[in-house]
């Protein structure tokens, strides 16, 4: 025996899931945890429910925003603010006249 330690989460082989996979989604749903699944004695992958895989995204989203607030935060409490012109950051376009679609499905 190695000295790795056992994980604590629910696992499933390769052959589970080509057999069934929804049973496997059914324990990750009941864990509320993602499986690990095993091929030849390694990890091959995990399975995450829809709705998990979609709250880990929104997450992910989540922090990075607050990252980049506090980014932002730390810049402007450093008083090194640069800022620019509409025309040095997008040139000619800055002054050409916006073209509105009508049927672009915003109104």
């Amino acid at each position: 025996m190695s000295g790795m330690k056992t994980l604590d989460i629910p696992t499933a082989s390769i052959s589970e899931v080509k057999k069934s996979p929804d049973t496997v989604f059914k324990l990750a749903a009941e864990t509320n945890n993602a499986v690990y699944v095993f091929n030849r004695g390694s990890v091959s992958g995990v399975m995450l429910t829809r709705e998990q895989y979609e709250s880990l995204s929104r997450q992910v989203e989540d922090l990075e925003e607050h990252l980049l607030d506090a980014e932002v935060a730390l810049r402007l409490s450093m008083g090194e603010v640069k800022t620019y012109s509409d025309v040095s950051v997008r040139g000619h376009a800055a002054n050409a006249v916006p073209v509105l679609d009508s049927n672009d499905g915003w109104e």
